[in-house]
């Protein structure tokens, strides 16, 4: 028999200004069986570090062993108690608080065992979160690394953050200085599962780099994303795609196809103000 379990997304947002997270835990209760139990992503998440361009490692560990104390006492006290007055507490529990750690909004599922619930929430929202956008965009890292220093001479791009005002820094796998000139690229995988999620994705990194141009870190010109599109051919897909590729326009910045290596290399080695035009689509 399939019993109602509740549960929030603990999420771990360290730059307020920004409002970026990362999906770190589920807290999931059961009123009818008095269930309540976490799991938490491991204190060295590497992956976590890694989303969050400028942020030291540090504070993601001591900030989850802080909070992994609260859980533990919320687990002990909200066993006991059932139904009305278990919802009552833990929803008070998961209401939204400012903080470096916090929870989402309370979500319902059905399930015959919560405690399998609880890890295939796990799954879903934060092991399988991170093995998909962030992955992939390494590994374009990783090719695309190989493939410049093999396929171009007299310019070396390594990776640096970059000053993006109000003590922010942003990390970019590839930036270069010649002539008094800042160029750097970024790789963009749009592997999304959902339009929303390759929308907000692309918006954020467009959103880093207009504040980077504001700080007078890098022109707009001089900046080039590498795109990954989309594998779905669903029209909603493409016209998402569409819409952040038209921001990425509107800001003046430059893009093409992670696989049109001539129009990256072009851009990787050429240090005066030409036009660029995106070859493939």
């Amino acid at each position: 028999m399939k019993n109602l379990c509740k549960y929030s997304i603990i999420r771990f947002m360290p730059f307020s200004e920004t409002q970026e997270f990362a999906n770190v835990g589920i807290l999931l209760f059961s009123p009818k069986t008095g269930f309540v139990d976490y799991k938490l992503a491991p204190k060295s998440f590497g992956r976590v570090t890694e989303f969050f361009d400028d942020l030291n490692g540090e504070l993601y560990k001591s900030a989850l062993v802080t909070f992994e104390k609260e859980l533990t006492r919320v687990k002990s006290l909200g066993s006991r108690f059932y139904g009305e007055q278990q919802v009552k507490l833990l929803e008070e529990v998961t209401r939204f608080r400012e903080g470096i750690v916090s929870f989402s909004e309370t979500r319902a599922v059905l399930h015959e065992a919560p405690q399998i619930a609880l890890e295939q929430l796990y799954n879903k929202y934060i092991a399988r979160n991170f093995v998909t956008k962030e992955y992939r965009e390494q590994q374009m890292v990783k090719a695309l690394r190989q493939d410049l220093k093999d396929n171009i001479r007299g310019v070396h791009y390594t990776q640096q953050k970059l000053p993006a005002g109000l003590g922010v820094q942003i990390d970019i796998p590839f930036v270069t200085k010649g002539s008094q000139i800042t160029k750097a690229i970024k790789p963009l995988s749009f592997n999304q599962t959902k339009p929303l999620a390759l929308i907000e994705h692309g918006e954020q990194w467009i959103n880093r780099v207009r504040r980077l141009i504001q700080a007078g870190a890098i022109e707009a010109q001089n900046m080039l994303f590498t795109l990954e599109k989309p594998k779905s051919q669903k029209t909603e897909f493409l016209k998402a795609y569409d819409e952040v590729t038209n921001e990425m326009e509107m800001l003046n910045t430059k893009f093409t196809l992670f696989e049109d290596r001539k129009s990256i290399y072009s851009f990787a080695t050429s240090f005066e103000d030409e036009e660029f035009k995106l070859i493939s689509t």
